[in-house]
């Protein structure tokens, strides 16, 4: 099966090893990419651990855990991306997130989140929605 972030990876050589710890993603990109497939298998933990110490606050593990489980997510799109490379320290990544809600109609979560690098380890910041 092909990971759920759209890579024409396997799940478990793709994003798998970055929601179990095995392995760090090294860009902004792939850990935007494990962010949106730990919210298809309800990884809270994992969602909220990759959120940037300054920001986690804002982010209730069960409305995390809500949203992601009255979701029936369908695809991850991304749409563009600035930085964010296994160098850089920061980085933005624009995405569309398709699902369906509680009533089966189709929803776009259309975001540009930001990212920073610390310590070697990328962390989701915050993003605006459009």
């Amino acid at each position: 099966m092909n990971c759920y972030c759209g890579s024409d990876e396997e799940f478990e050589d793709c994003c798998q090893p970055f929601i179990s710890g095995i392995k760090k993603p090294a860009t902004a990109e792939q850990l935007m990419r494990s962010r949106y497939s730990a919210y298809v298998n309800v990884e809270v933990a994992y969602l909220i651990k990759t959120t940037h110490p300054s920001t986690r606050k804002f982010h209730d593990p069960r409305a995390v855990e809500n949203w992601a489980t009255s979701c029936d997510w369908q695809k991850l799109e991304i749409i563009s991306k600035t930085e964010g490379e296994a160098k850089d320290k920061k980085g933005t990544v624009e995405f569309k997130a398709h699902f369906l809600n509680e009533d089966n109609v189709p929803q776009i979560h259309h975001e540009n989140s930001n990212f920073r690098k610390e310590l070697g380890k990328w962390f989701f910041v915050d993003g605006k929605t459009f």
